[in-house]
C-alpha cells in the first residue's frame, strides 16, 4: 500500500512524502521524522517517531486499514495536523 504523508502546522506545509508499506518492516526516513512501517493481512503499521525536537511530538502509532482513499484524510498529531492519502497500487 502506498500512503502519501503530509505534516502541516496550520494552513503551513512542514513536511511532505510518500512511503511504501510492504510486509517486509521498512523505516523511511524525512526531514522532520521517521517511519517505521509493515503490512498485516488486514492493516498497515506505521510508527512515526524522531520527531524534530522543535515539533514536541514523540511518537504516534498509526493503524491504517488496507484502503484506497477516496480524499485526503488527517488525524491531530499535537497542534499539528498528520493528512494522508493510501493508494493501493503499490
Amino acid at each position: 500500500m502506498r500512503v502519501e504523508l503530509a505534516l502541516f502546522d496550520g494552513d503551513a506545509l512542514l513536511e511532505r512524502g510518500e512511503l511504501v508499506v510492504s510486509v517486509t518492516p521498512r523505516v523511511s526516513a524525512f526531514k522532520l521524522f521517521q517511519a517505521s512501517h509493515s503490512l498485516g493481512p488486514e492493516a498497515a503499521h506505521i510508527v512515526l517517531e524522531n520527531f524534530a525536537d522543535h515539533l514536541k511530538i514523540k511518537k504516534s502509532t498509526l493503524t491504517m486499514p488496507v484502503h484506497e482513499s477516496e480524499d485526503w484524510e488527517s488525524i491531530e498529531l499535537d497542534k499539528y495536523t498528520l493528512a494522508f492519502w493510501c493508494r493501493l497500487d503499490a
